[in-house]
């Protein structure tokens, strides 16, 4: 079998892996793929995959790109590198990738959009972030589906060439929606008034309501539980988030073992937050701890950020197991009934001069009910 194809390409195997191997190269050899492809890929098991999606085998130059964008060659190196795309000392070097070549020259689309060369770079940064924890998850998910126990090479390689045959375009398609929806919902919540209007930027600081949701004693959890175990626990405090979240509240991101959502009024935030605690509670998770603050912030490329963030989560951070703590200044804007509040007194949190005023807040309970001893306390004056 080597006989068809040089012995380097083994170079560093034995055993079943050489075998394997030998058995790829021969069968990317019969799908007309060169030696040369072969050699120069670092894994040549997604080569034919890669195909299907795009890739030729064809490599241009930085200074071909450049040209045939029309842009000169420091701004195609900064869009390259934004898309994550290695750097290259010589522009006439033909080791890009055409169609990777391709995607950095189409960004120029932002710069004929009118976006300056900053802006831009952003842009497509904040895209390949996104996109790349898309098709992180995506692997993820869907590995087993196309990878079966005990699979060869070969059988991986056919199975990813499949796949990507009957879902690359489908799934470029579902991105473009996405992205599209997501986009009128920016344009429907972003409030742009009279001041925006006249200045021509967008809405500076806003008041809002900020809250973060985490697991308590989840340090400790990383003690007994395998890494894998350990993220699927903060992937399902991720599902539950997005499940329990409705409008005007938005889920904003996950940060390690919490979240953190935003809403315009912390009412509904609060709702949806008490839900947030009764489902990890119902779901086996543990218990949820959160805070909740309202103050300015400054919404950015999808992220807040302002004093109205970092208080809550600070709040957050001291919060009882299977409570909220709510500031003062987010409890007197909360209208309506159904909600009962508890003062904590005055906290001194980490970073902030001055002591504030906490609430513990949950929902009116029927009279004569009587909650399990093993709920904890109000926390004392200190944080």
């Amino acid at each position: 079998m080597a006989e068809r194809f040089p012995a380097d390409l083994l170079d560093g195997l034995a055993g079943d892996a050489r075998r394997e191997r030998a058995e790829l190269i021969v069968w990317l050899l019969d799908r007309g793929f060169t030696v040369e492809e072969i050699r120069r890929s670092h894994v040549p098991l997604v080569l034919a995959a890669n195909r299907v999606m795009g890739e030729d085998g064809h490599y241009v130059s930085q200074r071909q790109v450049a040209q045939s964008a029309g842009i000169d060659l420091d701004t195609l190196r900064r869009l390259q590198r934004a898309m994550g795309l290695p750097l290259i000392d010589d522009p006439d070097a033909a080791v890009l990738r055409r169609v990777d070549a391709e995607a950095a020259a189409s960004a120029k689309y932002f710069l004929d959009f009118g976006l300056d060369l900053d802006d831009a770079v952003a842009v497509v940064r904040a895209l390949v972030e996104g996109i790349g924890n898309a098709t992180a998850t995506l692997r993820d998910k869907s590995f087993n589906v196309w990878v079966k126990p005990g699979a060869s090479e070969v059988d991986i390689a056919a199975a990813a060439e499949a796949l990507a045959g009957a879902s690359a375009r489908r799934i470029e398609a579902i991105a473009g929606r996405l992205m599209l929806m997501q986009m009128r919902r920016m344009i429907e919540s972003e409030g742009i008034g009279a001041v925006e209007r006249a200045s021509g930027r967008l809405p500076g600081a806003q008041t809002v309501a900020v809250a973060f949701a985490d697991l308590s004693g989840f340090t400790q959890l990383g003690e007994v539980l395998t890494p894998d175990e350990l993220a699927k626990v903060a992937g399902n405090l991720s599902d539950l988030a997005h499940e329990v979240v409705d409008e005007p509240v938005r889920f904003i991101k996950t940060i390690g073992d919490a979240v953190m959502l935003v809403s315009p009024d912390p009412g509904p935030l609060i709702e949806v937050v008490l839900n947030l605690i009764d489902a990890a509670l119902h779901s086996g998770l543990p218990q949820l701890r959160a805070g909740v603050a309202l103050g300015p912030a400054v919404n950015r490329a999808g992220d807040w950020f302002g004093s109205a963030v970092n208080l809550a989560s600070r709040v957050a951070g001291i919060a009882p197991a299977g409570m909220a703590l709510v500031t003062a200044a987010a409890r007197d804007r909360v209208a309506g009934e159904g909600l009962q509040w508890t003062s904590t007194g005055p906290h001194q949190l980490r970073g902030l001069p001055d002591a504030v005023e906490l609430y513990r807040v949950g929902r009116v309970v029927p009279a004569g009910f009587r909650p399990p001893s093993s709920i904890p306390r109000p926390v004392s004056g200190t944080g």
